[in-house]
């Protein structure tokens, strides 16, 4: 039933105006505040260690800064353009701590790897696997990376291809209509 909870088209013309965060101006609009803010939510003890199980768990750091960069456009935190701006500094920083602390991540999924529906249920189980004492800030801040997690175009989906047609099924067809003639 998740179809009914959507919104109907037009909806947002009939709104009060400015109720969600990311219609209200952002909080942060310097690329050097919001690098500085995410990364100091990613160093804060009680979530890096969930970090670090997630990145051993198998949830590539591309997803995990995507989603940080979403929740924090949700939240009206900055906007979409800064996140993409930040975002593979966030990356990098959050992979130099992870080899400093020797911890095995992937950067981005294999090309190979499960559907994209597939690895949004792997965020989600990877959450839901972190033990009850465990659940902290750093479980607050995991699940809402995994809820942040979005579809996503893949390299390795491609657009689907027309059939080939051969010669031999290839069939003249004769202009019709009125310059035809």
């Amino acid at each position: 039933m998740p179809a009914l909870n959507r919104p109907i088209p037009g909806q947002s013309l009939t709104d009060e105006p400015k109720n969600y965060a990311w219609e209200r101006p952002p909080e942060i609009t310097d690329p050097n505040e919001a690098v500085k803010y995410h990364l100091e939510r990613v160093a804060d003890p009680e979530v890096i260690d969930n970090v670090f199980y997630a990145l051993d768990m198998g949830m590539p750091v591309k997803t995990l800064t995507d989603s940080m960069m979403t929740g924090a456009y949700a939240k009206g935190i900055h906007n979409i353009d800064l996140g993409l701006l930040v975002e593979p500094l966030v990356r990098r920083a959050v992979m130099k701590i992870a080899d400093r602390a020797k911890v095995p991540y992937k950067e981005t999924f294999d090309e190979e790897e499960a559907s994209i529906d597939e690895r949004a249920a792997r965020m989600v189980r990877i959450v839901e696997s972190t033990p009850e004492e465990e659940r902290d800030a750093g479980y607050d801040f995991l699940s809402e990376v995994s809820s942040n997690v979005k579809e996503t175009p893949s390299p390795d989906l491609e657009m689907s291809e027309e059939p080939e047609m051969s010669e031999d099924t290839m069939v003249e067809q004769k202009p019709k209509g009125l310059m035809a003639r």
